[in-house]
């Protein structure tokens, strides 16, 4: 195919090699290209090899490339009200100057730059009984296996209200360990006396053996939606304050080593003469990979979790 014109839309999504095969194809007379893209981390090859190179012209004086910049506030056709509203959502720091500055800014550095306990944490109270619960599980046996328990509330906010980490330890017994903590009752004979806490599901890690160990010991799972840039998004959207004053996940003053991990969360540093990867470090990741197992079902799901009538039902897309 010969083409005289290609409009690309989110650009720095396409694949290298798609971006190739189409300006070997986008070659008749007098062709135009035209990209549109949101900001990413400043090596990316979009950036590099092309808006980096606005104004290039050829020898005979033509115009070869030409960028153009704009910040949310550029866009006539948005109302202040809606601005507003994305700038008060929108994360700090990278997620911030991406979205809202238009620049192609570095992840580096703290990953949940806006997490405050004095925010993002609180006594621990009894759940209502009328809230959904939810579960997600990092499997584990050198690192930590990790499972979370939360909460969500009529406004959809989440509470996460309690943590399991443990390390060198049989699936036999984080199954009786998790049932405990879940409220499940035995009788001396073994039999369920009192199924304790109903969950809406319980995400986990893919690894197909291992959810098939704990589904034969009553503990049936999901596998996770894993996009790791995507789930650390929805994560830090929930952090940010909204018109109330107060984020979208809060967790329980007990639940102190997710705390302190999500403290210590950080992205792996740009390392000169690399490929460079926007991705966390693997060191104390397995608390918050959980949590954005959680909060990525909650609000990238393809199906209903929570009952019609319900504030913050999400419909089925």
């Amino acid at each position: 195919m010969t083409s005289h014109g290609w409009y690309a839309n989110e650009v720095t999504t396409h694949h290298p090699n798609s971006i190739i095969e189409a300006f070997q194809r986008t070659s008749g007379p007098g062709f135009k290209i035209f990209w549109d893209t949101n900001p990413d981390h400043p090596y990316h090859s979009v950036k590099v090899d092309f808006i980096d190179r606005s104004g290039e012209r050829s020898e005979d004086g033509k115009l070869l490339i030409l960028s153009h910049h704009f910040a949310l506030t550029d866009n006539e056709f948005l109302t202040p009200e809606y601005i507003e509203q994305v700038k008060r959502t929108s994360p700090a720091g990278m997620w911030y100057d991406r979205r809202i500055k238009g620049l192609w800014v570095a992840a580096e550095g703290i990953i949940y730059e806006g997490f405050d306990r004095t925010k993002h944490t609180c006594k621990p109270f009894k759940i209502p009984n009328d809230w959904q619960r939810v579960r997600g599980i990092d499997f584990g046996t050198v690192h930590p296996f990790v499972m979370l328990w939360g909460a969500v509330d009529p406004d959809g906010r989440l509470y996460i209200y309690r943590e399991y980490f443990r390390t060198h330890t049989l699936i036999t017994d984080h199954a009786k360990k998790i049932k405990e903590l879940s409220g499940m009752k035995f009788d001396d004979a073994g039999k369920v006396t009192d199924k304790g806490e109903k969950y809406i599901w319980t995400v986990s890690d893919h690894d197909a053996q291992e959810r098939l160990e704990y589904e034969s010991h009553d503990i049936p799972t999901k596998p996770a939606n894993k996009a790791v840039k995507l789930g650390i998004e929805y994560t830090a959207q929930r952090m940010a304050e909204q018109i109330d004053g107060r984020p979208r996940v809060i967790i329980f003053d007990e639940c102190t080593e997710l705390i302190r991990q999500i403290g210590t969360y950080r992205w792996r540093p740009y390392e000169e003469g690399k490929p460079y990867k926007e991705e966390p470090l693997k060191v104390d990741d397995d608390g918050p990979d959980v949590l954005r197992y959680m909060i990525t079902e909650l609000d990238h799901n393809s199906s209903p979790i929570i009952k019609p009538g319900f504030r913050g039902y999400i419909p089925r897309r």
